[in-house]
């Protein structure tokens, strides 16, 4: 264990990526894409429904589906997997996500390690990568890969074996106080902000590194 070192994660959705209002986020994306294939879908509701069916807490039966299937199945979709990853991918990159925060954890290289830490499906890593160049990160921590997700503290206790670090040497950024708990349970530092108060960020991990 590392005893000096240092890292800053970030979160990528709402932090990285786009979840605000007003913006081409990751909501509007989601609403367009099931109402592309399903323009009778009932909007109440659709995003916690999408979320939940995404992380499997809608339960489908006897019959293992993959995500394909799920979302086909759970919004009465009308499309084939072909056009239904084709449209997925033209839409979900045209949600707006914060350089300005990308471009500081790039700038912070010199001085500590940075992550990225996120709940995620394999479909979504390209889009991932594109915004924030993964080859720059010293980790990369995806649920899709680790096989569970946050808040689980699995997920937690996975950073800590992989990166080496004293927890009271992390710092982790999330835009959900949820994610955040296990994290400061382990003793973690964090930082509960959106992509869109970057000086919150910029704040929060100038304390972090200046504290000996």
């Amino acid at each position: 264990m590392n005893t000096d070192e240092k890292i800053v994660i970030f979160d990528w959705g709402g932090v990285i990526e786009s979840h605000r209002e007003g913006k081409y986020s990751l909501n509007t994306a989601i609403t367009n894409f099931i109402k592309h294939f399903n323009n009778d879908v009932d909007e109440n509701g659709l995003i916690e429904k999408y979320f939940d069916v995404c992380t499997n807490k809608i339960e489908q039966g006897n019959k293992a589906y993959n995500w394909f299937e799920k979302i086909k199945y759970n919004f009465n979709l009308e499309c084939i997997e072909e056009e239904f990853y084709k449209f997925y991918e033209e839409e979900f990159n045209r949600i707006e996500y914060y350089k300005e925060v990308v471009e500081y954890a790039h700038s912070l290289k010199n001085k500590c390690k940075i992550g990225i830490l996120s709940n995620l499906g394999s479909v979504d890593k390209q889009r991932l990568n594109k915004q924030v160049g993964l080859s720059k990160f010293d980790y990369v921590w995806l649920s899709f890969e680790l096989k569970c997700s946050k808040p689980n503290e699995k997920v937690y206790k996975i950073v800590e074996e992989d990166c080496k670090i004293e927890p009271n040497n992390i710092l982790f950024i999330d835009d959900f106080k949820e994610n955040l708990k296990p994290a400061q349970t382990r003793g973690w530092n964090t930082c509960n902000a959106c992509g869109y108060e970057l000086e919150k960020i910029q704040k929060s991990v100038s304390e972090f590194l200046d504290n000996n």
